[in-house]
């Protein structure tokens, strides 16, 4: 029994994720610290399915806090055309756009804000390539916020297409994001991830690192 018990501890502690939820707490923004906090503290004291519902909760007033923030920031300032293609704001057909990127290269881009409701959708997107490229160009220029867990699932969206080859390129972060991010040590590594500023940028770091295998015709996301 105390050998077992050893093991269970063991078991326990590895399952933890114990350098995750410190970096959590140390560098995610507040509403997600106390979301972490509170379920954690709920999980261990009450029960879990109290904790689950509880950090529901709260996630989903930080989530509205937030967003009401961000209204207030972009008070009185020009927004972009929602049905403009281009990072700039000039309205440019996405299969001109396209046609315009070299062999090997792949693009998506991602709409509205990034958080624990919605970061799985980066989960899935080198699933809906027929082939895998050589860049991989990520526009979040229309993503206004992002929480831990978006940031969470854009390191696992890099350590995917590093183990699989692909640079990944994300272009246009907005103030939000791109603060959040750097808060939480996603850092640029030449020849794995680089940020840029628009998609021109990218597009043309992608043609300077170039690529090699055939791209799908598929829409953006």
């Amino acid at each position: 029994m105390p050998a077992l018990a050893g093991v269970l501890v063991v078991v326990a502690w590895n399952m933890s994720e114990h350098g995750h939820f410190r970096h959590t707490l140390r560098a995610a923004p507040r509403g997600d610290r106390l979301v972490l906090v509170l379920t954690f503290l709920l999980t261990v004291f009450v029960d879990l399915t109290v904790a689950i519902e509880v950090g529901m909760v709260v996630a989903a007033f930080a989530f509205m806090h937030r967003m009401a923030q961000m209204v207030e920031v972009s008070s009185g300032v020009k927004l972009i055309n929602d049905e403009a293609d281009d990072d700039a704001g000039v309205a440019v057909p996405e299969e001109d756009q396209r046609a315009e990127l070299p062999p090997g290269v792949e693009v998506f881009r991602i709409s509205g804000p990034l958080f624990f409701g919605a970061a799985n959708r980066l989960d899935n997107l080198l699933d809906q390539m027929y082939s895998k490229p050589r860049v991989f160009i990520l526009r979040m220029r229309q993503v206004p916020l992002v929480d831990a867990s978006g940031v969470h699932s854009l390191q696992s969206l890099a350590e995917r297409c590093r183990r699989m080859g692909i640079i990944l390129i994300v272009s246009g972060l907005q103030p939000q994001p791109l603060k959040v991010i750097r808060r939480m040590g996603v850092v640029e590594r030449p020849g794995e991830l680089h940020f840029v500023a628009d998609f021109a940028q990218a597009r043309a770091l992608a043609e300077s690192l170039g690529g090699s295998s055939l791209i799908r015709d598929v829409a953006g996301v």
